[in-house]
């Protein structure tokens, strides 16, 4: 957690000596001071460039947030299913299938988390208990049309968990495009290498302080959103750990 927040912290640094040294070296190359023209052209470049900008930013992190959330639901999903096999297999009256869906419970926890914090991807182990979750159910014989009904739901819920299981391990993987990055960066230093026709003052330089260091941290927010898994607001198997306990509480 806390290497998150140096990360963090490296981003809006790193953003405001952007937003400072271009401007500084071209006013070294062409002198602090130029004609109204100039100026007046500046302006509106910078004006229709940091709408461009925004508008990148403000896309990039509302697809970035749409992603998070919906890989919280998709985990929500994955632990609600599996949680409704072990109770099906309860009701149907299969031990083994209910002693593989805490299994793979167990697994996803203490295999498939560690795994997608370090490496972003899924555990072997976590297929492996999702495989055995599967065979237990194709071992099934219903005999009553109670157990039919029961044994369809159950093979219906382990291929939902599959469904959402290769979901959490896409999401895992998934990165920010590196056209993003290209864009982000260079717009910024494009409004930083525009400012050198102004007049260097304190506030001014105040006022581009604080505009580049929040688009550090909107940069930094993105980064993090795209590290479902170890990013500062990191995803973890609450919803797995809630549905083992009431399992083991015998709720």
């Amino acid at each position: 957690m806390l290497q998150g927040w140096i990360i963090g912290l490296s981003f809006v640094i790193g953003a405001i000596v952007l937003g400072y040294v271009p401007a500084q070296l071209l006013r070294k190359r062409f002198g602090p001071k130029q004609p109204g023209d100039t100026r007046a052209l500046s302006s509106e470049v910078i004006g229709r460039i940091g709408v461009l900008h925004g508008l990148i930013l403000a896309l990039v992190f509302a697809n970035a947030q749409g992603g998070m959330q919906q890989l919280r639901n998709d985990i929500s999903a994955e632990a609600s299913a599996i949680d409704h096999v072990y109770y099906n297999a309860q009701r149907y009256g299969s031990p083994q299938l209910q002693a593989a869906s805490v299994a793979y419970i167990e697994t996803v926890i203490g295999k498939d988390w560690p795994t997608l914090r370090a490496q972003r991807k899924l555990s072997a182990e976590g297929w492996v208990a999702w495989r055995e979750v599967l065979e237990a159910s194709l071992a099934l014989q219903p005999d009553t049309r109670r157990e039919r009904l029961l044994a369809e739901q159950i093979q219906a819920d382990i291929w939902q968990i599959e469904k959402f299981r290769q979901a959490r391990g896409y999401e895992a993987g998934n990165r920010t495009p590196k056209e993003f990055w290209l864009l982000a960066i260079t717009g910024l230093v494009l409004i930083s290498l525009l400012l050198f026709v102004h007049e260097v003052t304190p506030l001014h330089q105040g006022m581009m302080a604080l505009y580049s260091g929040y688009t550090g941290l909107a940069l930094f927010m993105i980064y993090d959103l795209s590290h479902p898994f170890s990013g500062t607001m990191q995803i973890g198997p609450d919803a797995f750990l809630a549905s083992l306990q009431s399992i083991r509480s015998g709720i």
